[in-house]
């Protein structure tokens, strides 16, 4: 497996280029940005997400017309082909609004007979990196310029683990997050809480993470990082025998895998109920 496989894969370099330029778009910043909320007060939306989600679109339409397309944005293509591209304009909103640079362009494409990735691209402009990965050939960083293999961690102990996690917008999904995050916490080395999943996924991919967990991920959230991280060789699923879905996403190295699900599992971690003592 090669970097010119992977890269000259012609998913992987349409998703590049489609990338790359809308990422160069959004670090272009008009001085006042028109923002909105969605689910939640704080589910903020700009009109940074909603310009590269067109262009995205507009690109994916131009070269591949029967492909389906969804974005996070609204997007919804129902296309005549076996394949649908995956996009997240701005992983990472709270971040690109507040100027913190852990935020990124996520491109991800599925079969969707199998409804397995079969291609992913995750950019992130302003640290310069991407992120890519096609099926079967592994996953790669192109780092200010520079290709290097990802390979996850070689951790097997979760007490010696960095684990990445996420949260949700609601004030409910929050705090039975926030009770899970207490029962993980003790039993780790560490956790971290960067503000874009698609990012997180491919440090697990880099081996910079050794696991990352979240309740409430959708499809554009990870479509593309997943396949990443599963190429880097993480092991990604769901809790109870699940696949990955928005009731819960793990992916981690496979020495700590079984650990952290069972821990999840324990804590009924893919449940918004909180237990009260009274």
């Amino acid at each position: 497996m090669t970097f010119a496989e992977v890269a000259n894969d012609p998913n992987v370099e349409l998703a590049m280029s489609i990338a790359k330029a809308a990422g160069e778009q959004l670090l272009v910043r008009p001085e006042h940005l028109e923002i909105d909320t969605k689910s939640s007060a704080t589910d903020v939306v700009t009109q940074m997400d909603r310009e590269a989600e067109a262009y995205i679109v507009a690109q994916l339409k131009k070269h591949r017309p029967d492909d389906a397309i969804l974005g996070e944005e609204g997007a919804n293509f129902l296309g005549s082909s076996n394949f649908q591209w995956v996009i997240d304009p701005i992983d990472g909103t709270v971040n690109y609004l507040h100027q913190i640079p852990h935020w990124c362009v996520s491109i991800g494409l599925k079969n969707r007979q199998t409804g397995e990735s079969i291609a992913g691209v995750v950019y992130a402009p302003v640290y310069d990196q991407m992120y890519i990965s096609s099926l079967g050939l592994g996953s790669w960083v192109i780092d200010q310029g520079v290709p290097r293999i990802l390979q996850v961690s070689a951790c097997k102990q979760l007490s010696d683990a960095v684990i990445g996690t996420g949260f949700g917008y609601a004030s409910s999904r929050r705090a039975s997050q926030a009770r899970v995050l207490a029962q993980v916490l003790p039993q780790v080395a560490d956790i971290r809480r960067l503000g874009s999943c698609a990012i997180d996924l491919c440090l697990v991919a880099d081996g910079v993470l050794d696991g990352y967990y979240e309740r409430g991920v959708n499809d554009w959230d990870h479509a593309a990082g997943e396949l990443i991280a599963r190429e880097a060789g993480a092991i990604a699923s769901g809790l109870r025998g699940n696949k990955v879905g928005n009731d819960m996403i793990v992916v981690t190295t496979s020495g700590i895998h079984a650990d952290l699900v069972a821990i999840l599992e324990a804590n009924n971690a893919d449940s918004d109920v909180i237990e009260i003592e009274v």
